[in-house]
């Protein structure tokens, strides 16, 4: 029987012509990609003999140096959707093997800081691209997270495909980003995006709108801004002059083109997403305000196989059935019709609760909300807002069929999100048993 050997890469060759540019943008200095790779070498020689890393570092640097740094030992890196105590419970008795890498948690198992980073002279090791390389967990919006595993080869394969489509390749740029490096949207832009380009990686994580504002205008290169509907709604709302944007990106939820428009025009900046999933990596990107359409990455194929939609080609090793439902063109391009599980009916007319949930959060005066399946098979809302019942249901009925209505409709001080604004199926179902009716 022949032997069959892996494929392996050797990480530094494939980056010489790029070793000596910038890959991460610091307060105190630049980072370059040699500069990565050297810390990266040093710090595996110092990590536990464990097969798991559950990796919960918030520098961006270090997070990536640590990614790396498990990567060559062989190990898996664990990213959790959120760092709270029970998840990371959960985790460590799912994966016995395991130990906690951090740059901020005193009780971690291993604590990697600035001031311990060494640079090693020995040549970065080849890299099995077949193995897994990191286990990521959905967000647990639709119930319990799931683990889903990805390899080198695949990260490699989609962020080039994403670097083509947006032009990306040899633009000497800043990437700015809100997004957690532990959540795959984060991992990918932040990480793969930056390392098989000539971008460089600002290492902040601002989070209030004034400080992303900040953040892009005093970086000197022009930039790309990474983030999520939620977020740039916020920014979109803030007085001041936003510059040196390239293009600002959005994932997680598809934006309402109204949204879309409103920053646009505050922010002065064209706005571009991208489709995807944790199981599936960025496929397809659009710009709302230009089409509803989606564009898959070249060589990706959405096709309908009976009644079911597949997602083929590309970095996609394994043909995959998605959950969603497609309209899809001759050309390839596709119109999201909503997921499966998103649908609901009710005497006789069909709704997605996506769509409902944009018409509701469009109205002014509401600062968030979402419809959630009530009593007797007809609706309710939960709404972050001071308006009276009356109103709000006058705005309703301008857009959505009255068989939708919210029948009660709940104050709250905040829908529960996560970092990445999706809902969290079990903390929504704690929040609507304790919430109050809004009256007329």
């Amino acid at each position: 029987m022949t032997e069959h050997k892996p494929h392996t890469i050797a990480l530094a060759e494939s980056l010489e012509k790029t070793l000596a540019m910038p890959f991460c943008i610091r307060p105190s200095g630049i980072m370059q990609r040699a500069d990565l790779l050297a810390h990266a070498i040093a710090l595996s020689e110092k990590l536990p003999e464990k097969k798991f890393a559950i990796n919960l570092c918030q520098d961006r640097y270090l997070f990536i140096v640590a990614y790396l740094a498990v990567c060559i030992r062989e190990q898996i890196s664990l990213l959790p959707s959120n760092q709270a105590a029970k998840t990371i419970q959960d985790l460590q008795k799912n994966y016995p093997e395991s130990y906690i890498l951090s740059d901020n948690k005193a009780d971690a198992d291993f604590i990697i800081t600035y001031k311990h980073l060494e640079k090693s002279t020995k040549p970065f090791p080849l890299i099995n691209i077949d193995c897994p390389t990191s286990i990521s967990f959905t967000s647990g919006s639709t119930g319990r997270p799931k683990a889903i595993q990805k390899t080198w080869r695949e990260f490699q394969a989609s962020a080039e495909l994403a670097l083509q489509r947006f032009k990306l390749q040899n633009q000497k740029i800043t990437l700015v980003s809100t997004v957690p490096m532990q959540h795959m949207y984060g991992l990918e832009t932040s990480l793969f995006w930056v390392l098989f380009s000539q971008m460089s990686l600002h290492n902040s994580r601002p989070f209030y709108p004034e400080d992303i504002r900040n953040t892009l205008n005093n970086i000197t290169t022009q930039n790309v801004l990474i983030s999520t509907p939620r977020h740039l709604k916020s920014c979109s709302q803030t007085q001041g002059k936003w510059s040196n944007i390239k293009f600002i990106l959005s994932s997680t939820a598809p934006m309402d083109i109204v949204l879309a428009k409103q920053i646009e025009q505050n922010i002065q900046a064209p706005v571009f997403e991208l489709f995807g999933s944790t199981e599936t990596l960025s496929f397809a990107s659009r710009h709302a305000t230009i089409s509803e359409q989606w564009q898959p990455y070249a060589t990706i194929q959405l096709t309908k196989r009976q009644q079911q939609f597949v997602l083929q080609g590309g970095h996609i090793a394994k043909a995959q059935v998605l959950d969603d439902n497609f309209s899809i063109d001759k050309k390839g391009f596709f119109t999201l019709l909503g997921r499966s599980t998103d649908l609901i009916k009710i005497a006789g007319k069909r709704a997605s609760l996506s769509d409902l949930n944009q018409q509701l959060t469009s109205i002014s005066g509401i600062e968030d909300g979402i419809f959630f399946p009530g009593n007797n098979e007809r609706l309710s809302a939960l709404v972050v807002s001071q308006l009276p019942r009356q109103t709000i249901i006058q705005h309703l009925k301008q857009s959505i069929d009255e068989v939708f209505l919210p029948r009660a409709i709940y104050s709250v001080s905040a829908v529960p999100r996560n970092d990445l604004g999706k809902i969290i199926k079990t903390d929504l179902e704690q929040l609507i048993r304790t919430c109050q009716i809004v009256r007329k």
